[in-house]
Order: C-alpha cells, then structure tokens, then sequence
C-alpha cells in the first residue's frame, strides 16, 4: 500500500499574500520595468521575511511540545526581534543571544527585543565566538528550570527555516496564474542563501519561470552557492521534494563591500532614492546593499536580467533608526564615507 509523507508542521502567522508593486517612476528611469513584492508587510511589527521561516520553525518547535525559544543574532537582528514578537503573540517564552554588550539606551529592534518581553544574554566575544555552544548552555538552564526548548540559529538558517521561502515561491507562482505580470528574474537579498534556496525549490516544484537570483551582502559567492546547494538536498533527502540544485545558482556578486556592520554613502543614497521615488524604505544592513547591487547591475546592462524585473523587499525597516545620525547627515545634504554601526 502506498504511503504519503506526514504534513509538514507549520503555524500560519504571515499577512499572506503580500502585494506585488510595481515601482512606476523608477522602472522609467531605468527603461526596465521593476517590481517588488512587499515582503516586509508580512505583519507581526513588520517581521519581514522572518516570519516566513519562523511559520515552519515553530511549528517543529511546537510539534516538539517546545514552550521556549531561543535564538541569536547582533544587537539589531531582525530575526530576533520576530521571535520575540511571535513569542508574544503565542504566549511562549523569548529568549535571545546578542553580540555585544548592553548599550545606555535601548534603539531599534533591541528596544522592541524588551518592549516584547523577550530574556535577553548579552554576549562577550568569547561566547558569540562558540556561539552554538552558547545557546545550548541557555538551553539547558531552561530545561533545568523546567521549560522545553528549542533552538533557532541565526538568522533560521536551516532547512526548515528555507521552506518558509518555498511557500514563497508558491505564492508567487499563483500570483502570476492569478494575474500577476510574469517576471524575468526574481531577486532576492543573500546572507546564507536559505531564502534563495526556497524560491529555487518553488521554481522546481511550480514551473515559475523566472530566473531566481540572490544578492550576497556578507558571504562570499562559493559560501553562497554550497549553502544553497547543501539545503536544496538536505529538503530532498528530509521531505522527499523532487528537487535538486541547479547546475548554477545565479549570484550578483561583489555588492558585500564591508560587511553587514558596514554601511557606505552609495548605499545610503539608495535608500534615500528609493524613499523619495517610490515611497518605499529599505534597511541599511541587508536589502539596501542588496537594491545597490540591483539597480548597478540593471544599469551597467540593462538586458541583464530582463526586461521585467521583481525585488523579494524581505523587511527590517526598524535597522533605519539605529542609523539616524548618518542618514540624518545625508538627507541634510552632508553625509560621506562609510559608516560602522
């Protein structure tokens, strides 16, 4: 007799489906027609792509009985502050790893870290340097206090965390049957890959046509390109998808300029182009490398990537204001350089 795989536990926690905008004046700049799907207006204090990963994420979690979350990331990392915010809505405990030590004030996503309840351990550099042994102590201090754990890596760079952009993908997929314009290419903002790894499972699994491809903003290309491979097998083996790597996971390489702490004036000046344009705000640490990356890609060959072009916006619009200074220098017409945060 034949059998099926169990369902795939998953909680549904994003305002989904997100909307499809096409960026009018800037796609007549540009003499391609760009579009973004809004993926930072996927609700819960506007989590981003997060939510997406952590749908799947907490449903394992739950499955597991798990009343405890724990996860890391640096003092403004938007995937901590989602956890928090979901631990809040579903009434589970928050508990999160920070590089660095407590600041004076508060600002950003760690302000919202506190305002959500979460726990918070502030990291030396010898613990964020062993930092998967780090949350296994907080786990087990949990445990010893009689909770369930479960532990979430930085950022839910796991297999389970890629299928939140598997659905994506799908969701994508029925946009375009639905009405939505077909689109060329499909971009996306890199730290991992994960992301990029489930649009590129959704485009096996769907017939979408577009070509997927990621921005890295910190990992170099080869990281990239095995951590996508690596998670796309992982999914088979794991879920028995019919899925395989591509025989190219299409990288725009060379945008990850001084790292995610990092931010240049070219950056900056992207963010401010595209608030003033179109209305729309990226973050300064991921999606406004990324978009930089884009439009200089677009720019140098406008046939690069086709003629109709989507932007995956994947959130974290709280990173903004940790930045004021310098952005408050820029759109008084005096910022410059680089700027470490």
């Amino acid at each position: 007799m034949a059998t099926t795989a169990p369902p795939i536990p998953r909680v549904e926690l994003a305002y989904a489906p997100t909307p499809l905008l096409k960026l009018e004046r800037l796609s007549a700049e540009l003499g391609v027609e760009l579009w973004v799907k809004r993926d930072d207006l996927t609700g819960l204090l506007e989590t981003g792509n997060k939510i997406r990963k952590l749908e799947f994420l907490i449903g394992e979690a739950l499955a597991q009985n798990a009343n405890t979350l724990i996860t890391c990331g640096t003092l403004q990392s938007n995937c901590c502050r989602c956890v928090a915010a979901v631990c809040a809505r579903l009434g589970l405990r928050a508990v999160l790893a920070l590089k660095g030590g407590r600041p004076a004030e508060y600002d950003g996503n760690l302000l919202l870290d506190r305002l959500l309840g979460a726990d918070i351990k502030y990291c030396t550099d010898a613990e964020w340097e062993k930092i998967d042994e780090t949350m296994q102590d907080l786990a087990a201090r949990e445990r010893a206090a009689g909770r369930v754990p479960y532990v979430i890596p930085e950022s839910g760079a796991t297999v389970v965390g890629a299928l939140g952009y598997l659905a994506c993908g799908q969701e994508l997929a029925q946009q375009v049957r639905h009405g939505a314009p077909e689109f060329d290419t499909i971009a996306i903002t890199n730290f991992s890959g994960g992301s990029q790894a489930g649009l590129l499972m959704a485009k096996q699994l769907t017939n979408l046509r577009a070509d997927i491809v990621g921005i890295p903003i910190a990992w170099e290309a080869a990281r990239v390109r095995a951590y996508v491979g690596e998670v796309i097998d992982r999914a088979r083996s794991r879920y028995g998808f019919a899925v395989r790597p591509p025989a190219e996971v299409r990288l725009l390489d060379g945008y990850q300029g001084a790292g995610r702490a990092a931010v240049r004036r070219d950056e900056l000046d992207t963010m401010l182009k595209l608030a003033r344009l179109e209305g729309i705000v990226l973050d300064p640490v991921y999606t406004a490398k990324a978009f930089s990356g884009l439009l200089d890609t677009i720019r140098r060959d406008p046939r690069a990537l086709g003629h109709r072009v989507c932007f995956v916006h994947t959130g974290g619009v709280f990173s903004v204001f940790p930045y004021r200074a310098a952005l408050g220098r820029l759109v008084d017409g005096d910022g410059d350089g680089l700027v470490e945060f």
